[in-house]
């Protein structure tokens, strides 16, 4: 498996990858055509009209680096500098007319004293951080993210319908995604990660499919559990904190 891109050497990203930035992205987005939802503009003010733009689109040029990343690039302070530790870094002097070796010895006698590492519970954040805590759950969770914003989107496409309808054709239009996407992976050995496709809302959707009244079932109690998660999502990010509490 392929390490994750977490930076660019001088910048990185606290999350260690960039999956959960874009689903903050994408739930924004949709939470910005979701009525029900409010947006806090004024906040993503420095986002720019992220409404207009892809996710690559956005992601672009230095907008990673100015709201999400942290510097850690090691690198030779400018004379006039100021110089401050702090519990990111600390500042020290290397000297030039000594074996080389021996001072990366005493560099990293200090790093380990200083207990340097990556660790997410001491993890500093940019200017727009993930809520704490969201290395012990959402983190571990992003295929399931995946899939909720997948069922968001495909429920707010269908607000034209009345809520029996749009709930039947959400789950029936997900099935034959989630399927189609499936078949192609496995069929063309592509190795993209396959779609979650949680069982119960497998059943319900194949349910409804096959025109059978599933209104009272558990699968489809289920499936609105799924539903109003994305939703809290999208409400998490439209007010600015992301995932929040889901």
């Amino acid at each position: 498996m392929a390490e994750k891109w977490s930076g660019d050497g001088r910048f990185y990203l606290p999350a260690r990858q960039i999956e959960p930035y874009r689903l903050w992205f994408e739930f924004l987005k949709l939470a910005h055509t979701d009525p029900d939802v409010t947006v806090d503009y004024d906040f993503y003010s420095d986002w720019g009209p992220f409404w207009e733009l892809s996710f690559k689109e956005w992601w672009s040029g230095d907008r990673w680096r100015t709201l999400f990343a942290v510097d850690a690039g090691v690198r030779v302070l400018d004379n006039g500098h100021t110089i401050q530790n702090d519990s990111q870094a600390i500042a020290v002097r290397l000297p030039l007319n000594k074996d080389p070796s021996d001072t990366l010895k005493e560099v990293q006698k200090l790093l380990l004293e200083h207990k340097a590492g990556v660790r997410f519970d001491q993890i500093e954040q940019g200017r727009f951080g993930l809520t704490e805590g969201f290395e012990k759950g959402f983190l571990k969770y992003l295929d399931r993210a995946n899939f909720m914003l997948r069922l968001y989107g495909l429920w707010l496409k269908n607000a034209d319908l009345d809520k029996k309808g749009r709930v039947g054709r959400t789950a029936a239009e997900f099935y034959d995604w989630a399927k189609g996407r499936d078949d192609l992976i496995r069929q063309q050995g592509y190795k993209y990660s396959r779609p979650m496709f949680p069982s119960a809302v497998r059943a319900f959707a194949e349910g409804v499919k096959a025109g059978d009244d599933m209104s009272g079932s558990d699968d489809r109690r289920a499936f609105m559990r799924y539903l109003a998660k994305a939703k809290a999502l999208a409400t998490n990010a439209g007010a600015g904190t992301f995932p929040g509490r889901w």
